[in-house]
């Protein structure tokens, strides 16, 4: 993740302003001490996540990326004030709007305040019939799903990054391919208030696959844990994420079965306290010993017993 921060206006206006192009200033709201903190959470140009102190940021216009462009802004923090084209807006954590990216605009709250910004070229609008302008300064609920989607989609690949290998076996998308499913996202959740559903799009798809993985992450451990109950969590059906899972070439029993085998390798790698190794199954989500023991050597190509405290790590 690159970060630049600044801590003093003198190095906002010396430094930061003239490398990144963009005309901008910033307003101390009653001489509250100045912090900046950028950050490309994915790595990924485009993707902006920024987090100031209490005050005004007032953009003029960019030299850089010329006129073609616009901000989708996701607030992180309530009470962000945002002002362009006469039109004034307050966003609470987890709303949006779109901002034209040529044009002044100023954005800023009283108190310390958080957001990212998603840069989208006009041309993505355009080739999709839609007039972006309609959609400049007007409030994106967090309701809207296409909204959600992309927020958790960011959070998903900020937490595993564009370039690693997921823990469930299988390489993320090529770099190029996210950022076509984020500037997909992001004008699907400007243009499209209704249900995305169980939409055949790449960027929907890509989207509800990141979120069960990360579902799947958080309960593995629960025995009772079926493809029924994450597909609900998602608010899509166990047929549909069946065949996501099928089309990345996983199955579900073998994403599950390999959190839970990892966790439980890991456990027993370090134990030294002689508990049972049906102590550590169940631990890992697993109600059945010998189904334990026929996959964790299956696996690992040891027993459970014989891993036991040797202190490696899971393979």
């Amino acid at each position: 993740m690159h970060i630049l921060r600044c801590s003093s206006l003198r190095q906002w206006r010396e430094e930061y302003v003239p490398l990144s192009g963009v005309m901008a200033d910033f307003e101390r709201h009653d001489d509250a001490p100045f912090r900046v903190t950028f950050s490309l959470p994915i790595d990924l140009p485009g993707v902006l996540e920024c987090r100031f102190s209490p005050g005004t940021c007032v953009c003029t216009s960019d030299i850089k990326t010329g006129h073609g462009w616009f901000k989708f802004m996701i607030a992180k923090s309530d009470g962000t004030h945002h002002v362009q084209r006469g039109r004034q807006l307050q966003l609470d954590h987890g709303e949006a709007t779109l901002l034209r990216g040529n044009e002044p605009s100023r954005n800023g709250s009283p108190t310390d305040f958080q957001g990212i910004a998603v840069v989208v070229p006009q041309a993505e609008f355009e080739a999709r019939s839609i007039r972006p302008d309609d959609a400049v300064m007007r409030r994106v609920s967090p309701q809207r799903e296409a909204l959600g989607l992309l927020r958790s989609y960011l959070r998903s690949l900020g937490r595993s990054g564009i370039d690693r290998t997921m823990a469930f076996g299988v390489q993320t998308a090529t770099r190029e391919a996210v950022r076509r499913h984020i500037l997909e996202l992001a004008v699907l959740a400007v243009s499209w208030q209704g249900m995305v559903g169980e939409s055949d799009l790449g960027s929907v798809a890509e989207a509800r696959l990141q979120a069960a993985h990360d579902y799947i992450a958080a309960h593995f451990r629960d025995p009772g844990l079926t493809i029924e109950k994450v597909a609900r969590s998602q608010n899509i059906s166990a047929r549909y994420l069946r065949q996501l899972l099928e089309s990345s070439g996983q199955s579900y029993t073998a994403v599950v079965n390999e959190l839970r085998l990892q966790k439980a390798f890991s456990a027993l790698s370090v134990d030294r306290d002689g508990r049972s190794i049906l102590d550590f199954a169940m631990e890992a989500g697993f109600s059945d010993i010998s189904h334990f023991n026929r996959l964790f050597r299956a696996r690992f190509g040891d027993t459970p017993s014989g891993v036991r405290g040797q202190r490696r790590r899971p393979l």
